[in-house]
């Protein structure tokens, strides 16, 4: 398989407000990724492989292995030798505190702390190639977990919604105003159900529908987001409308460009 053509196997499992899929890539060759900070969180479990994860604004690499994190609030690269599997399971925005876990933002957390006994079972149902029966492993664990949900859980259930709705391109005043709420009281849900501040959160699904905008769905290869934001970084865009549109200034905007030219080369534009 050619650098970058990673293939991904989506597994239907999906439980509202908590799960929205599963995925599992099994060796391939060596590939690498864009991880769009897109507002999810994800558990996941890895055998054998080597792989990193690269944060675009710090340069900080991190192993890809089996943990659980929260929202990113920046894109990442992922970059794997191909070898061994990995599962995956996407969560809904405020799946962790629907579980009673901490948000994690930008940060991975001990997967066994989060489902248990369920980690080393599903374990075992991967490295024999039964992929459903794994993802179903830490599905029914992440569910036995679950707490009844709030009113507030429920209020800023519909919040999540306007801002995938809306692709982040909607202010905090906006959100509050549609939820009949004010601005105080949509900062606590945020911190309290994600863990994150609205602007960062907002910026985060901005910046990833930017790039889905430029790149279509599927893996975001980094050649192609690449390409998308080095075009737009020298379109003499006014800065208030960099922001606006990617969630990012200007000088963000570049080092995210930077990083990833390092990984692959310039774009060609």
């Amino acid at each position: 398989m050619p650098v970058d053509q990673v293939q991904y196997t989506r597994i239907d499992v999906e439980v509202p407000g908590l799960v929205e899929h599963a995925w599992v890539v099994v060796g391939g060759g060596p590939s690498r990724e864009i991880l769009l900070p897109d507002g999810r969180g994800l558990l996941q479990v890895v055998l054998e492989g080597d792989g990193s994860l690269v944060d675009t604004l710090t340069g900080a690499s991190t192993p890809d292995a089996t943990g659980v994190r929260g929202l990113m609030t920046r894109p990442v690269v992922r970059v794997q030798d191909g070898s061994g599997v990995r599962l995956g399971i996407q969560l809904a925005p405020s799946a962790l505190a629907a579980v009673g876990a901490p948000g994690l933002v930008d940060a991975w957390g001990d997967a066994e702390g989060l489902v248990g006994p369920a980690l080393g079972r599903a374990s075992d149902e991967l490295a024999a190639g039964r992929f459903a029966a794994a993802a179903h492993e830490l599905v029914d664990a992440l569910v036995a977990r679950r707490v009844e949900p709030t009113l507030d859980a429920v209020r800023f259930g519909e919040v999540l919604r306007l801002v995938d709705e809306r692709a982040g391109l909607v202010s905090a005043q906006e959100l509050a105003r549609a939820e009949g709420v004010t601005v105080s009281d949509l900062h606590r849900w945020t911190l309290l159900f994600l863990g994150a501040q609205p602007a960062d959160y907002l910026a985060a699904v901005r910046f990833a529908s930017f790039v889905r905008q430029a790149v279509g769905p599927g893996v975001a290869r980094p050649d192609a987001v690449l390409q998308a934001l080095s075009w737009y970084s020298r379109a003499e865009v006014p800065p208030r409308e960099v922001e606006r549109s990617t969630g990012l200034d200007p000088v963000e905007l570049r080092r995210v460009e930077e990083r990833i030219a390092a990984l692959v080369g310039p774009a060609t534009v």
